[in-house]
């Protein structure tokens, strides 16, 4: 067996092992690399952290993520997130280090703004050069033109971004990907969320036209639901805030017309997706992660200042890998036995249905997922 069907077994027996129980170590790694940005996003706060200079003098040096990837080789999925990765000078370097000292890396993802479009192809270009594994990116999009502009705070960052994802099409084919976050932002452009998406998707294939590009496929717009954080995002305090009714009934309804976009393809990203969706219903109703969480099992999180954290949003640290040689295990196992593993699996978090944590979820949780998918909302 080749050393990729090796890895691609290893990774299938981690998502089943994951639907059984405990497993050994989390095979997924968020790590925020940067808090740089040069966005200034009306429901994001992470770009005000580069004003912090001892802030910013206290993210892991690349020796130090040299020593993460080392001490910590069972790594199979990343996601590179910041901040804008590529505001950090030496990411393509920090990827490697994980492509290095991960043996069974299969899939490599970072979002981005868009904004610096040569940067961004040059340093995908350079990734390319090495990386084994899946190179994935994410370009962010929150609506047309003007909408978008205005909530990502940099004039033509539509412009921008659009350019960046027909360079990197070249580059990477169906692996790059247009991502939407919907904030309930109807209050501020005169639109609902499902009437947001319809403006965003038409004003993206009328850029593309002008270009000469084909159509964007539905497939490939990918739309997310709002969430809040205060260690991640800071767009939150001690109290994150709620989702008020006439939102979650905004957000339900644009949820509802992307199922419907999405159709019932084969494809397995196709049918992740659909399921992501069909639980975003769930959760928008409930305000409850709609499946067991796999926070602590299959996944964890990593700050730019090497604190460890469950997840993206729930604000527990667990300590800082400069206190333990850089390794995951003493922090992980202290967690566990805290509890908070436990207290996971029981919904005593803070409740998120964030991609960062709901396919791995579906993953853990095949048979209601499958059942979701089958029965639809």
């Amino acid at each position: 067996m080749g050393q990729s069907l090796y890895s691609l077994a290893k990774f299938s027996a981690n998502v089943m092992r994951a639907n059984i129980g405990a497993l050994p170590n989390p095979y997924k790694l968020m790590f925020v690399v940067t808090k740089r940005c040069y966005s200034q996003c009306v429901y994001c706060e992470i770009w005000k952290v580069k004003e912090d200079q001892t802030a910013m003098a206290r993210e892991l040096s690349l020796d130090e993520i040299v020593a993460v990837a080392r001490a910590n080789p069972y790594f199979q999925w990343i996601d590179f997130t910041g901040g804008e990765p590529t505001d950090r000078p030496d990411f393509v370097e920090v990827v490697r280090a994980f492509s290095d000292h991960c043996p069974h890396l299969l899939l490599v993802h970072f979002p981005t703004n868009g904004i610096a479009t040569k940067k961004i192809v040059a340093t995908v270009q350079s990734l390319r050069s090495f990386l084994k594994a899946k190179l994935v990116v994410s370009v962010s999009v929150d609506g047309p033109p003007e909408i978008n502009d205005r909530l990502r705070g940099i004039r033509h960052d539509f412009q921008h971004a659009m350019e960046t994802f027909s360079a990197l099409q070249l580059l990477l084919g169906e692996n790059v990907h247009v991502g939407m976050t919907l904030h309930g932002h109807s209050g501020t452009c005169g639109l609902t969320c499902t009437q947001l998406v319809e403006a965003t998707f038409a004003a993206i294939n009328q850029h593309r036209s002008a270009q000469g590009n084909p159509a964007l496929s539905w497939a490939t717009f990918h739309v997310n639901i709002p969430h809040f954080s205060s260690h991640y995002y800071n767009n939150a305090g001690a109290a994150p805030p709620v989702i008020a009714p006439r939102q979650q009934e905004e957000l339900k309804e644009a949820v509802r017309f992307l199922i419907e976009k999405n159709g019932r393809a084969a494809n397995p990203m196709r049918i992740l997706e659909r399921i992501y969706r069909l639980q975003a219903l769930r959760y928008l109703d409930h305000g409850r992660t709609p499946l067991r969480c796999e926070a602590l099992n299959s996944t964890v999180y990593l700050s730019e200042q090497g604190v460890v954290y469950p997840c993206s949003i729930w604000n527990r640290p667990l300590g800082s890998l400069r206190d333990t040689n850089y390794r995951l295990g003493p922090l992980l196992e202290q967690a566990k036995a805290a509890g908070l593993r436990q207290a996971v699996v029981a919904g005593q978090c803070p409740h998120c249905w964030t991609p960062c944590e709901a396919y791995h979820a579906i993953g853990a949780n095949l048979g209601k997922s499958l059942a979701g998918y089958v029965l639809g909302p």
